[in-house]
């Protein structure tokens, strides 16, 4: 008799009745017909003796057999046995049929078979993957209204049949082997997504370009990138993507699409049928970086200026859209911004300073911008957005802003993922133009980023809202490194396709159970600690202790004291210059200062909630123990990695920032022996965070994960940290 398999459809019924958990394995395992069985089935792929086909239509495009090319992978694993593909359809056979109904051949084919595929003619991404019967003789037929939509059933069918976690090359649960894969009814029915553009924005991805070498250099003028994503990187990101149904990717915070080896990661994404886009700083495709090396090449260094070199910055675009233009499924991104995600007028002081004028010029831009990629792209409506970050939501929310019909106008979050700007309430709706939302799971400068902090719970509020705002048409979110953030971009992918019936506490139920089994009841307690353990800002209503925002605010602190203790006249001056505003501190308090709540905060009213946090995180050490005492192989792995060192990292970060504040406070008070031994202490605590990565790096496969540990740089901060303790042990002692 063979072995019985526990596919995702059962694990998720037994998530849903809770407490019956245990009870309902027992009764589903002796009494229900799933994947491996003895009777005869319905429909059977796999057993001892006997194999399905998978029927290809000539003009099966190749995003999806690439989809096809997973589904083998997968079957390979479960089974140890590959189906055979063939271009003719044999009724007398068992077949997987795949079809594209935007293929009016494969359409007409299809509906002969099964004339109930109308349904889906012309919808967005809808599909229906079920078993029929031709002739007597048992198919499964998998039909999407798309390429994309044919692409996604097959991956729904995988992991709701197969039980592959879509995310397992960075979960590392494999899964289950089975000997026969056969099922008395198969039915997966879904309309069009929620939301018609989702997508991933690779951004912050310090770790990924360095996980790999060879992936190429990158000629750009930013110290935290030296290479480009290994493909052996971005490829299984990409299918990850798929995997969850994303549609579209930003493959990279820059992409200097005239260097071969990041072109690369746009042709990587195209090929497997995605749609593709660009850095909300790299309108066309040109950020400074790439501007700066096209005007190197020709032996010019011109100003990145829209306003005083016009006509050079309208070359750069033309040439970088040319280039982009030859991918299928660009969504162009316009827009105006300086060097460094800051605004354009701090790269040209000339730029006038009014909001109106820096509105008109961004606006005028935007247009020229519209009219270039019209005389490129050969589809009939070009695809255009534009992201209001920063200023750009200010300039928005002030009237200063127009855009061209049919963009699509994209409203961000505060930066940590808790609240939208204020434009996005405030902005009237054009029916001429499509509407979408930038969200962020990452964000390095201000966190999170080595450590995962926005539960699924708010996101849903986030995205629930984006709907009653009438921003659903497109998605992006900032997922950095992707392997941090398992939890929040499956949750959201799975909520941006079918907002109307997600429901978060089911949700969270299922991925517990698929991933941590008969302890995910208590595993999920844990996490959700986790998340209920960050502090929030009264005012801001945002988190203000984040990993980034714990570095910055540190870093900070270390600043003042190296200059307090070897310039005390700077400090002051430092102190008296900061009391009155500059062009940056306006353009920072006034766009982005929901990034550091703590920044406005006296060091001694950051201590209360960083004690409270860390309280918070020391409570959960003893459960944490004891939940990795309970779990084995992948799940006890996966949680490891995922919460456990996280936990760490986090908790040595506050534990840092803490000692480092108490120093402060030490030599304010002139007690330097006791602010070095704050000092001291803070340096054993970035230690734990090193020894913490080492848990996420284990194995082969994780080896190297954080060589690229280049934006939070905990190497850097123990130094600096070890500086400015040893100047404080010098200046105690004396010469």
């Amino acid at each position: 008799m063979s072995q019985t398999c526990l596919t995702p459809s059962l694990r998720k019924f037994i998530a849903s009745i809770g407490n019956l958990r245990q009870v309902a394995l027992l009764v589903l395992i002796i009494s229900t017909i799933a994947a491996c069985q003895d009777a005869d089935p319905a429909l059977l792929l796999v057993d001892e003796t006997r194999q399905a086909s998978i029927y290809l239509p000539a003009s099966t495009t190749n995003p999806i057999r690439l989809a096809v090319d997973d589904l083998q992978s997968d079957l390979v694993k479960i089974t140890g046995k590959q189906l055979a593909t063939s271009e003719n359809f044999d009724s007398t056979a068992s077949q997987v049929l795949v079809f594209n109904l935007a293929d009016e051949a494969q359409r007409s084919e299809a509906l002969q078979l099964y004339p109930d595929l109308d349904t889906l003619a012309g919808k967005w991404e809808a599909y229906v993957v079920r078993n029929i019967s031709i002739n007597g003789q048992p198919q499964l037929l998998i039909a999407g209204s798309d390429e994309r939509a044919t692409m996604f059933a097959i991956y729904h069918f995988v992991e709701d049949y197969l039980g592959v976690d879509p995310t397992y090359y960075w979960s590392g649960l494999e899964p289950a082997k089975c000997e026969q894969l056969a099922w008395e009814e198969v039915r997966i029915t879904q309309d069009e997504p929620t939301f018609r553009f989702r997508g991933w924005f690779i951004n912050d991805e310090d770790l990924l370009t360095e996980w790999k070498n060879g992936g190429g250099a990158r000629n750009i003028d930013y110290r935290f990138y030296s290479q480009v994503v290994h493909p052996e990187v971005i490829r299984p990101v990409l299918e990850t993507a798929l995997r969850l149904r994303i549609n579209l990717i930003i493959p990279a915070s820059f992409v200097d699409i005239r260097n071969p080896p990041e072109e690369r990661l746009v042709a990587e994404a195209a090929k497997r049928g995605l749609f593709v886009s660009m850095h909300h700083i790299e309108p066309l495709g040109v950020s400074a970086f790439g501007y700066q090396n096209y005007w190197k090449d020709q032996g010019e260094e011109p100003l990145f200026s829209f306003f005083s070199e016009r006509d050079k910055i309208i070359q750069t675009w033309q040439e970088y859209a040319r280039r982009w233009a030859k991918y299928p499924n660009v969504i162009w991104q316009t827009g105006l911004r300086g060097i460094a995600d800051r605004p354009m007028w701090m790269a040209d002081p000339g730029v006038p300073q009014s909001d109106a004028d820096r509105g008109r010029i961004i606006s005028e831009a935007i247009q020229v911008q519209s009219e270039i990629v019209d005389t490129l792209d050969q589809r009939e409506t070009p695809l255009l957005s534009t992201t209001l970050w920063a200023e750009g939501a200010g300039l928005n929310q002030a009237g200063h802003l127009t855009f061209p019909d049919s963009m699509i106008i994209i409203f961000a979050d505060n930066s940590p993922g808790w609240r939208w700007q204020a434009d996005f309430y405030e902005t009237q709706r054009n029916p001429a133009n499509q509407y979408g939302v930038y969200y962020h799971h990452q964000l390095w400068g201000s966190g999170p980023h080595l450590v995962q902090a926005v539960p699924p719970a708010k996101t849903y509020q986030m995205f629930e809202e984006a709907v009653e705002h009438q921003a659903s048409d497109y998605a992006i979110m900032n997922v950095s490194n992707v392997r941090e953030f398992i939890l929040g971009i499956e949750a959201s992918a799975e909520m941006l396709y079918n907002m109307d019936s997600f429901e978060v506490d089911a949700f969270m139920q299922q991925w517990f159970t698929t991933h941590f089994g008969p302890q995910a009841e208590s595993v999920q307690n844990l996490y959700q600690r986790f998340f209920d353990s960050y502090q929030v800002h009264e005012r801001a209503k945002v988190p203000l202790l984040l990993d980034g925002q714990t570095r910055s605010y540190g870093n900070k602190v270390l600043s003042r004291l190296t200059m307090q203790l070897k310039q005390p006249e700077k400090y002051q001056e430092l102190l008296a210059r900061e009391a009155k505003p500059t062009v940056e501190s306006t353009w920072a308090s006034r766009h982005l200062s929901d990034m550091h709540p703590a920044n406005g905060l006296p060091t001694d009213e950051v201590l209360l909630p960083l004690q409270q946090q860390i309280q918070s995180l020391e409570g959960m050490e003893g459960s944490l123990e004891q939940a990795e005492n309970q779990l084995t192989g992948d799940s006890l792995q996966f949680f490891r990695t995922n919460l456990v060192a996280q936990h760490k990292i986090l908790l040595g970060l506050n534990r840092w920032l803490e000692a480092v504040i108490l120093a402060r406070l030490a030599v304010d008070e002139g007690n330097r022996m006791a602010a070095s031994t704050h000092l001291q202490r803070a340096i054993e605590f970035l230690k734990r965070v090193e020894e913490a990565k080492k848990i996420a790096s284990e194995g082969e496969k994780w080896e190297h994960w954080y060589r690229g540990d280049k934006k939070m740089d905990i190497a850097r901060m123990l130094a600096r940290t070890e500086q400015v303790r040893q100047l404080m042990v010098e200046q105690t002692v004396g010469p």
